[in-house]
């Protein structure tokens, strides 16, 4: 990259779009406004603060389902990712000594309310692997990379337990000050009574899923337990998965003043290859569903940011300490389709790709520019 390039800048932290030269320093990259002869010049590159994927997997090599971390990560424009669950309090010191420094993107955790996290898939269909006050401890033990509680409240997964994972998540989370992720899908349990005991602050993953029993009208609003929940300051995460987006349900949302408040992938090993891809195919998704491109870059920077308690992220002051660089335009990425989780096609006109990463200083390349 030449040492100063023209970009067009999405700010969440300050709202504005602007056009600005990113200039190479001694110390680093750094933004300046204050040119006047390239205004009338079009940028070929973007650039906002660091991507965050708050819903992935990346216990690699221990966890069912995850994937590397980098892979999630720095080679496709985010800085952050945080784990959903992977690991439970007897899990968490693997997870965090061994595995996530083993990789250049940041990782943080949701800890899963079962001991056991995802060694297997129905770790809550039993309470003999959910232990309240260890999990409180390990969360007190890790505060600067546990962010919260994760627990899956589906039929699949909880059985016969209905909602008392859930009911005791929010016990751990309560005693601990942090937040619950919820994974909604299939009933049982009823999704009115999962949305009942949600909080301000916390957070529905897969809010978009098109299973039957989904919390959405035909119309596009939420039925009146998601209104609720809604009003009480409960978060709506997208968490695409394999199985857990819908592209109607989105896009009647969207329509219907109901954006999702951050865009994430929940990617594992069973979507990496599609139809998940990446955080920046979600994007796109999002963006085809309506999303206006600040408010999408919003949901993946400064929305993220704020549940994680990060308050500096979207700095663009100074030395840039965090930024995705990518594009946008009409030249689908090479090999992508774009399906939600039924299979159903959404045909983009716009595709966000991302190029490079500013992180501390360095300037990386993004294996898809």
């Amino acid at each position: 990259m030449k040492d100063q390039t023209l970009v067009k800048v999405i700010d969440p932290l300050n709202q504005e779009t602007y056009k600005a030269l990113l200039k190479k320093t001694e110390d680093g990259y750094r933004l300046d406004r204050s040119f006047q002869d390239l205004s009338s010049q079009e940028p070929q590159y973007y650039l906002s603060p660091g991507w965050i994927d708050l819903h992935t997997h990346v216990y690699d090599g221990v966890a069912n389902l995850s994937v590397p971390a980098d892979e999630a990560g720095i080679q496709n424009g985010v800085h952050l990712v945080v784990d959903a669950g992977s690991a439970g309090e007897a899990t968490l010191p693997g997870l965090r000594k061994y595995v996530a420094p083993a990789f250049q993107t940041e990782v943080k955790a949701w800890l899963n309310i079962s001991s056991i996290g995802l060694v297997h898939l129905r770790e809550v269909a039993t309470l003999d692997h959910i232990h309240v006050d260890k999990t409180v401890q390990a969360i007190a033990d890790n505060r600067d990379f546990v962010c919260g509680v994760k627990v899956r409240s589906s039929g699949a997964i909880v059985g016969s337990m209905g909602l008392q994972p859930l009911q005791l998540a929010k016990l751990a989370a309560y005693e601990a000050g942090v937040p619950v992720m919820v994974h909604i899908g299939e009933a049982p349990p009823l999704i009115d009574g999962v949305l009942d005991l949600l909080d301000e602050g916390d957070v529905i993953t897969h809010c978009f899923h098109g299973k039957i029993g989904h919390p959405w009208l035909k119309n596009g609003r939420p039925v009146l337990a998601l209104q609720k929940a809604i009003d009480r300051g409960v978060k709506l995460d997208v968490g695409h998965g394999a199985a857990s987006f819908n592209n109607e349900i989105c896009r009647n949302a969207i329509a219907a003043g109901y954006a999702p408040h951050t865009i994430s992938t929940d990617v594992h090993i069973r979507n990496i290859r599609g139809p998940v891809y990446d955080l920046s195919t979600t994007m796109t998704k999002l963006l085809a569903c309506g999303m206006p491109l600040e408010k999408v870059i919003g949901a993946v920077t400064i929305a993220p940011s704020q549940i994680l308690q990060m308050n500096n992220w979207c700095s663009l002051n100074g030395i840039l300490d965090r930024a995705t660089l990518f594009e946008v335009d009409g030249q689908r990425p090479e090999g992508r389709d774009y399906r939600d989780s039924q299979g159903n096609l959404l045909a983009p006109e716009q595709f966000i790709k991302p190029f490079a990463v500013i992180q501390a200083g360095q300037f990386t390349a993004c294996k898809t520019s």
